[in-house]
């Protein structure tokens, strides 16, 4: 059964599917649905919860043991299996079969990127479609926006005049994690009532570090600024799981923009959900940077996102070597350093 992200909390409420499938590329959307999704099941009383980072040699008979597993320390439990481009390398064998005989004991949750058309197509997807939920995550829509920012101020516990929430949806831009950084920051302020004055006084730093305006940077071909800012984010305690999730996400709208041209990409940046001020990086970047590189900045960026979850190796170092493949300097791969 395919839902809308409105439509979340209402199925949830009616009881526990066997599966849920969440796929898009807005990495705050994602992350706020498998949040609602896992608190749901801690609500239904299953605790446990495993975790499988389906990225490349997974082997998915581990999933399919551990599925058929007795739980020594609960009745059910929550199965997590995170596929990073989408495409499970067994071409979904394993989830097809434990979606053909889904077990009481278990409830799979499936997270990757946003599915095309070829993707909706396959076994494993009409499976999960026929036995669970699948949830399509897609971008707010320019003039869905400053409603979107509304709620969000609302749920701080804001009131916001008009002018202040089309200020603060000037500032942010449609970036849906710098908005919540930047309506956090109002709620600290203290104000009771956020005024157009005080959105501008609190997102009107040009100093600011962020996430954004470090792939930006990137996408420019800076090196140098590049590497002075994630120094900065990584000074400032950031975690560099929020840092990639910006990154992937510009590598993979890149991806999509590649092969556009003319009215292609003035279409595709609107399919992108890339507003005007936000293309020049975009532009430069698809100038400079080859679908290969792009390729390799996506597999860095799925190697440090293993990492800031515990592979071993160390994420700011690979968010460095990212930073060198987005500026187009390869050559400076093996001998930058992160200062």
């Amino acid at each position: 059964m395919k839902i809308r992200l409105d439509q979340l909390t209402q199925t949830l409420s009616r009881g526990l599917a066997p599966a849920y499938l969440v796929s898009g590329d807005d990495p705050l959307l994602q992350m706020e649905a498998c949040d609602e999704i896992r608190q749901a099941v801690r609500n239904a009383g299953v605790e446990e919860r495993e975790l499988f980072h389906a990225e490349a040699g997974f082997e998915w008979r581990n999933l399919l043991e551990e599925a058929n597993a007795m739980s020594l320390f609960a009745s059910r439990r929550l199965l997590e299996v995170r596929i990073p481009n989408g495409k499970p390398s067994d071409k979904g064998a394993a989830l097809k079969s434990l979606l053909e005989n889904p077990s009481e004991d278990n409830v799979l949750l499936i997270v990757c990127p946003r599915l095309d058309a070829a993707a909706q197509k396959t076994a494993w997807y009409k499976a999960v479609d026929k036995q669970g939920v699948v949830l399509p995550v897609w971008p707010i829509e320019r003039n869905q926006y400053p409603g979107w920012l509304k709620r969000r101020l609302q749920m701080a516990g804001l009131q916001a005049d008009p002018a202040a929430v089309a200020a603060l949806a000037h500032q942010t831009e449609g970036n849906l994690l710098a908005a919540v950084q930047e309506i956090e920051k109002l709620r600290l302020s203290g104000a009771d009532r956020i005024t157009e004055e005080l959105v501008n006084e609190a997102t009107g730093d040009s100093s600011r570090f962020d996430a954004f305006g470090l792939a930006d940077t990137c996408l420019n071909g800076n090196l140098g600024e590049s590497n002075r800012m994630l120094g900065h984010l990584r000074a400032e305690g950031n975690e560099p799981i929020m840092v990639l999730g910006a990154m992937t996400r510009k590598i993979r709208q890149l991806i999509a923009l590649k092969n556009c041209s003319g009215q292609q990409l003035s279409e595709g940046f609107k399919q992108q959900n890339i507003w005007p001020k936000q293309q020049p990086p975009y532009k430069s970047a698809l100038q400079r940077l080859s679908l290969d590189d792009l390729h390799l900045a996506l597999r860095t960026a799925e190697a440090a996102d293993a990492a800031a979850k515990g592979s071993g190796n160390d994420p700011w170092l690979l968010l460095a070597q990212l930073i060198v493949i987005l500026s187009g300097q390869h050559d400076r791969l093996f001998t930058f350093s992160l200062s």
